[in-house]
């Protein structure tokens, strides 16, 4: 009985500090046959290793995010983005801002970008040269044969009122010729 009492007590011990986390992801097996889904598991170790980047999404919580919020009150919310809308190379144009819409509580960021079809986006953002909100991206994933034009949305909500600060510019990927003035 003392056996199994040390065994249920080792037993009780042991799980609760090895705890683990389990995600399923499910992916077509092959593309051409969206049906056959092929399942695969990922086991989480600690709580500290559950950062699963996943698609276009904003990355979360990065320096330069907590360094932009710390010095204008702005904290990135999300980032999503369009699927490819145009193969046309001639009708491609180049990376720009095409509107910034605010309020009281959310400042969004619409872009167009040029990027490999098969791209995915994850989207930061950061304070340059103490004025101009930077919005950046880095592709990445499957590399086709073509490119595409794509639009990234950012979202942004106002929260640290005390240290907010109404910028009056934006830029993308650090290029300064992608400047957008943003209007009151």
């Amino acid at each position: 009985m003392k056996l199994i009492l040390k065994f249920l007590f080792i037993l009780f011990i042991h799980s609760s500090f090895a705890q683990q986390d389990t995600i399923v992801i499910l992916y077509p097996k092959n593309p051409e046959l969206m049906d056959v889904r092929e399942n695969d598991t990922l086991f989480i170790q600690s709580p500290m290793d559950g950062q699963i980047l996943f698609g276009t999404m904003a990355l979360p919580l990065t320096s330069s995010q907590t360094a932009l919020w710390s010095y204008s009150g702005l904290r990135l919310e999300s980032m999503v983005g369009s699927d490819c809308n145009n193969h046309d190379e001639d009708k491609m144009s180049s990376d720009k801002i095409e509107s910034v819409w605010k309020n009281d509580s959310t400042w969004i960021f619409s872009t167009q970008i040029t990027s490999n079809c098969c791209h995915k986006f994850l989207g930061d953002a950061s304070l340059e040269k103490d004025s101009i909100i930077n919005l950046s991206f880095i592709g990445y994933g499957g590399v086709c044969a073509c490119n595409c034009c794509f639009g990234l949305t950012y979202t942004f909500t106002k929260e640290n009122e005390e240290y907010f600060q109404n910028y009056k510019w934006v830029m993308l990927n650090g290029d300064e010729q992608t400047l957008f003035r943003i209007k009151d």
